[in-house]
């Protein structure tokens, strides 16, 4: 999918760092929705370094229906979002739940994307039935299905993954300013969404807290980036 054989890579290996960080997020959480929320980010960012690495795919049907039905699960969690949250941040509350859910449903689009460009290509006819080629015979035809890249896929597909790519493009910078001002001295949480914020009440507990703020934050970047990278060597 992604060209460049170090940047396939370091994605690779990036998201799987993101895997191990939500499962351990999802074991570690005591909150029903936080559990099933962070699974669902693990399962997701799993399925997309497989995606990267070659050779190493998860049946296509059961990762459809996940991430479908984590789609309706964080639509669900945006449209139950109490209307009263902690410091009145009710838009920021509702905006996270609604990001996971387009996530899911961008992996969703790119599982089936996949499919369709696992096909052979509409050119391709089956090899017509006769008898068994004789020895040697068979190195001199060509294969059936010749390798293909993502430019057999329909215009709409490319046209809807171009769209994908410019957004979590956007979404990755956004989360990467994030990123930055949590790392900045002092910084009180203010602009965290209540739905990843935690406030301890030692000093222990404020700094491992915000070690949550910041290490959710790099999955998040993390993420959004394998998104844009993909969506763009899709639409390419």
């Amino acid at each position: 999918m992604v060209a460049d054989e170090a940047l396939r890579w370091t994605l690779a290996v990036l998201l799987l760092a993101a895997t191990l960080y939500s499962a351990c997020r999802a074991v570690a959480a005591s909150w029903t929705p936080d559990r099933v929320g962070s699974a669902l980010h693990a399962f997701m960012t799993a399925a997309m370094a497989l995606m990267l690495v070659p050779g190493s795919q998860w049946p296509l049907l059961p990762q459809l229906l996940l991430f479908v039905v984590g789609t309706w699960w964080f639509i669900l969690q945006a449209v139950s979002r109490r209307a009263h949250t902690r410091d009145g941040q009710r838009a920021v509350s509702r905006a996270k739940p609604a990001y996971d859910a387009a996530s899911m449903a961008a992996m969703v689009f790119m599982l089936a994307a996949a499919g369709v460009w696992e096909a052979p290509p509409s050119g391709v006819l089956p090899a017509a039935p006769g008898p068994a080629p004789h020895h040697g015979v068979a190195a001199a035809l060509p294969p059936a299905a010749p390798v293909h890249d993502w430019s057999t896929q329909p215009a709409l597909v490319l046209t809807v993954a171009s769209a994908l790519a410019v957004v979590f493009g956007l979404a990755s910078a956004l989360w990467a300013v994030r990123l930055l001002l949590q790392l900045r001295p002092g910084f009180r949480g203010r602009l965290a969404p209540a739905a990843i914020r935690s406030d301890g009440g030692d000093l222990r507990g404020r700094r491992r807290a915000g070690f949550r703020d910041v290490a959710d934050a790099a999955v998040e970047v993390v993420g959004a980036a394998a998104f844009a990278l993909m969506f763009a060597a899709l639409a390419a």
